[in-house]
């Protein structure tokens, strides 16, 4: 508002104007009411159990007893126990599988769907279904698939003049077994986050790169590919988050056990067989902290790689 409009308005009008900070403070109060659940529920069920788990890995803890001060031999005798670097090494072989399986088929599921809109229609639910579902609940199922004598698998192997593999029952197999079955439940969330970013694509570029004669498979990787980079990345990183935290399907499939011989035991995993079956939760404890100190590295590495491969438009 100018001098001249405040000189020419009259005093009734300048008073009913409204002041704009008490509204700003009825705003702030508004959302921070509207925050504070949320809050509160983090703090009870999220923050204060980590900040409890990170102290208990200081202490020798058992259920019923009291707690005595260990400095860092829990973090000591994890860092000579050779099935926590087996279950690290597992952890970070799972991860090295399912990062780059999930990028590659979650793309070309994208791009398969987003090529027709009638297979997108129809297709889009079947493909989110699995995601939607149980993990122990469809991992029964796989395990019957998985069977080495009348499984569906190894059926079709017979079919084709192949040689039926062990899955689940040999050391060499089980971890891709259990690879393939993460493929097949959590692919369909990131087919969907593909799918609302190519959706979002200028219809102009592809439409030019098309009449100056460019393939699909050139406007693939030339156009859509860069531009969805970004959604590439978060991709990416969720995924590898997720990989280091891998526990259900290891826990269905492999029936609690890790097996056979150890090769589908991951980290986290072999925490909960400490804390729960062997009742050493302060050794837990400081399994845990490692690990999550692991995914902050990892994390990290993925996000300093990613931003030099992202294009942001």
């Amino acid at each position: 508002m100018s001098v001249t409009d405040a000189f020419l308005r009259s005093p009734a009008q300048s008073v009913a104007e409204p002041s704009p900070r008490p509204s700003r403070l009825r705003e702030g109060l508004l959302a921070a009411c509207l925050l504070a659940p949320a809050f509160v529920f983090l703090v009870a069920f999220v923050y204060a159990p980590a900040v409890l788990a990170f102290a208990l890995a200081f202490f020798n803890f058992h259920p019923g007893g009291t707690a005595t001060y260990a400095g860092l031999s829990n973090f000591h005798a994890a860092l000579s126990d050779p099935l926590f670097w087996r279950s690290m090494a597992n952890t970070g072989l799972y991860a090295l599988m399912m990062v780059p399986s999930t990028l590659v088929l979650s793309v070309a599921l994208a791009a398969l769907l987003q090529s027709n809109r009638r297979l997108f229609r129809f297709a889009q639910s079947l493909v989110v279904l699995p995601y939607i579902t149980p993990a122990v609940g469809t991992a029964i199922g796989w395990l019957w698939m998985y069977n080495p004598n009348f499984g569906i698998l190894n059926a079709l192997l017979r079919d084709v003049g192949l040689r039926p593999i062990g899955w689940l029952n040999s050391p060499h197999w089980a971890m891709p077994a259990v690879v393939l079955y993460s493929l097949w439940h959590g692919i369909g969330f990131d087919v969907l986050i593909l799918l609302s970013a190519m959706s979002q694509l200028p219809e102009g570029v592809l439409e030019s790169a098309r009449m100056d004669g460019a393939g699909p498979w050139t406007r693939l990787f030339r156009i859509t590919l860069p531009l969805i980079s970004p959604t590439l990345f978060f991709i990416a990183v969720m995924t590898t988050i997720g990989s280091l935290q891998a526990f259900a399907q290891v826990y269905a499939l492999s029936l609690s056990s890790g097996g056979p011989e150890n090769a589908t035991l991951t980290a986290l995993l072999y925490i909960y067989q400490q804390a729960f079956t062997d009742g050493q939760f302060s050794y837990a404890a400081a399994m845990a902290a490692m690990l999550v100190v692991c995914i902050f590295a990892v994390t990290a590495l993925t996000r300093w790689i990613g931003h030099r491969f992202t294009f942001y438009q």
